[in-house]
Formats: structure tokens, C-alpha cells, sequence
């Protein structure tokens, strides 16, 4: 999910990107990028730079509209206890961090 900090809006806008799909071929989300929110009224000027996710105190302003904010803070609490080292210490950096451990294995 690139909601927490990618700046994605796809849990909050009104559109059917997902279902209807562009060009016949896809969205923003199947894509792999963050939704930008660009079928919303207000689109041009959203008062936050697109890639970036308006905080208060490290929470999110603008949370999926079928979750409530306890919800949130607990499921997001509870995925960043649970990852393990090495993707967390890569996720929050530039570059690789962390090598993958290259295991040998019996397979060709």
C-alpha cells in the first residue's frame, strides 16, 4: 500500500479506475504507482505535492474511507512490528541497505 507514505489516494477517491480501466489497460494502482486522485474535482491544486502524504503527528490526515483511524494506527503498528529487518531497514532508504542472504539451494 503507498497510502502511508507514497501519497496515494486510491482508498479515498470516488472513481472506478480499477474496474473501468484505462485505455483498456490498467490504473495508476495496477500500475504500480501511487493514485494521484486526477478523475477528483480540485485535482490541479491538491495543496500537497502529489508524492507526498500529509501527516499529523506521523498518522496520516486522509485515511481510507471504510476505516476507522484506530483501525489504522493499530494495522499499521502491528505490519511494521512484523516485517522483518532487512525489508524494513530497504524500505526507508535511497539505496539497498540490507543485502538479501543468497542461500545455495539443490535446484539448477
Amino acid at each position: 500500500c503507498l497510502m502511508e507514505h507514497m501519497g496515494c489516494k486510491g482508498t479515498q477517491v470516488h472513481a472506478d479506475c480499477n474496474t473501468r480501466l484505462w485505455n483498456g489497460e490498467g490504473s495508476c494502482t495496477r500500475g504500480g504507482y501511487a493514485c494521484i486522485a486526477c478523475t477528483e474535482p480540485g485535482f490541479q491544486e491538491p495543496g500537497h505535492p502529489f508524492h507526498e502524504t500529509p501527516k499529523l503527528a506521523g498518522i496520516p490526515i486522509g485515511l481510507p474511507t471504510d476505516m476507522p483511524k484506530a483501525w489504522f494506527v493499530a494495522l499499521a503498528s502491528l505490519s511494521k512490528s512484523a516485517t522483518p529487518k532487512r525489508v524494513k531497514h530497504n524500505a526507508v532508504s535511497d539505496h539497498l541497505v540490507v543485502k538479501p542472504a543468497v542461500r545455495k539451494t539443490r535446484l539448477k
